[in-house]
């Protein structure tokens, strides 16, 4: 075992550059590390130049090592990289060249990392900046990518759901996108829409579908066209789709999550959950799914674990939930209450839920005739319909306004983007 020891010591020391003085006691280990010129490039930049520099020369070449990591895909969105270049005797550094592809996609930023693992078998060699994240940003545009996406339900019945497209600057607005490029009536009811990455998934309640496009051309990606009774609401984990369905509105037994395989664009599973499930979010691999009631009534949230497809215990909250929001790890869910054409009317409710425990760790009730709905989110403020107006509420703060954001307003939902 010395022995091994001592030739270990020996091999290393083998590598130290040759330029210590008489009075040094003993050879200082170079470092090496790894640098781009810039952190940033666009996909139609071309090459790419990572340096491999050293604080000081070796006596003898190097063989380094370094792996690659990151969002964007080896030899789809750059060339292949071998992992391994050798820097010279008497070299302070060595150059790795690799090539972006400049394709016609458009995509989202992706990133490339490359994390220098080995200096000829030694470790000891490797200096801190030993890791460098380069981002590629898409330089591809079609008519959809800047702008804001407005959902039409149509009518019941009507197969006249569509899609319509806002400018960034509010300028301009092209409708019926989905049947233009697809050539293709959207269905009956659309109810919701989400995004996955490039990805947009299309709710159609009564045509009992989901409908796959590009978020960004409105070219069609494929139809989730059975296992489906009701959709309603899509949210993504685990690499599934999970959309939330009513099932048949004579049996309140028959509800359920479908579990998409988003690959395929095929329901490969379904979790079965008490009576109308509506709005569904994700925090991590936990779904949290609204029961509004469906054709009926409900007051719970149900909690399902996206791992094991497994529901948990359900939190209680107040008559009929209809939407939620995730804000600074915790689960922010407002209730709207029986109407009183119900003839058990009952008053609006938000709760909020410590997602460490999954209990409701406050309530703020509103009056018995005030029945809110839409719960947005932007930034640390909530903002709900009620009453023809918008509310804004600070989390930070909790206290509800007395004064309408905006008035006179009837609308089926909404999103709030920068204050707006």
């Amino acid at each position: 075992m010395k022995n091994t020891r001592f030739f270990l010591a020996t091999a290393l020391i083998g590598l130290l550059f040759v330029a210590c003085s008489d009075d040094d006691d003993q050879p200082l280990a170079p470092g090496v590390s790894v640098s781009t010129t810039q952190d940033t490039f666009s996909e139609g930049d071309g090459i790419v130049t990572l340096t491999f520099s050293t604080t000081d020369t070796f006596s003898t070449d190097v063989v380094l090592t370094f792996e690659v990591s990151g969002s964007a895909t080896e030899g789809e969105d750059f060339t292949l990289l071998l992992g391994t270049l050798t820097l010279g005797v008497g070299q302070s550094s060595v150059t790795q060249d690799f090539v972006l592809n400049d394709d016609d996609i458009v995509e989202e930023n992706e990133e490339i990392i490359i994390t220098l693992t080995d200096v000829s078998g030694a470790s000891g060699f490797i200096s801190s900046n030993n890791s460098v994240t380069i981002t590629i940003t898409d330089n591809d545009s079609f008519a959809f990518e800047n702008g804001i996406l407005v959902l039409h339900e149509g009518n019941f019945f009507g197969g006249n759901a569509s899609v319509s497209f806002v400018s960034e600057d509010l300028s301009s607005v092209t409708n019926g996108i989905f049947n233009d490029i697809t050539g293709e009536a959207l269905g009956d009811v659309a109810q919701s829409m989400a995004f996955d990455g490039d990805l947009a998934y299309i709710v159609v309640n009564n045509s009992q579908k989901v409908e796959v496009v590009n978020r960004f051309s409105f070219e069609s990606v494929g139809t989730v066209d059975t296992g489906l009774l009701n959709p309603r609401y899509i949210t993504f984990a685990n690499d599934k789709g999970y959309v939330t369905n009513w099932g048949d509105g004579s049996n309140p037994d028959d509800d359920y999550i479908a579990v998409i395989d988003l690959t395929n664009i095929t329901v490969e599973s379904t979790i079965p959950v008490p009576e109308g499930p509506e709005w569904i979010v994700n925090n991590g691999n936990t779904l949290y799914v609204a029961h509004q009631g469906g054709f009926n009534q409900n007051n719970i949230v149900s909690v399902i674990d996206a791992a094991t497809n497994t529901a948990g215990a359900p939190i209680t909250v107040a008559d009929r939930p209809n939407s939620m929001q995730l804000v600074n790890d915790e689960l922010w869910v407002l209730s709207g209450g029986n109407p009183a054409f119900t003839g058990n009317e009952t008053a609006g409710q938000l709760d909020k839920i410590d997602l460490a425990t999954n209990t409701v760790e406050e309530t703020f009730e509103f009056s018995r005739t005030e029945h809110p709905n839409y719960l947005s989110v932007d930034g640390n403020s909530l903002y709900y319909l009620l009453s023809g107006s918008v509310f804004k509420l600070d989390v930070s703060d909790m206290d509800f306004q007395t004064s309408a954001e905006i008035t006179g307003v009837a609308f089926y939902n909404m999103t709030v983007i920068n204050g707006s």
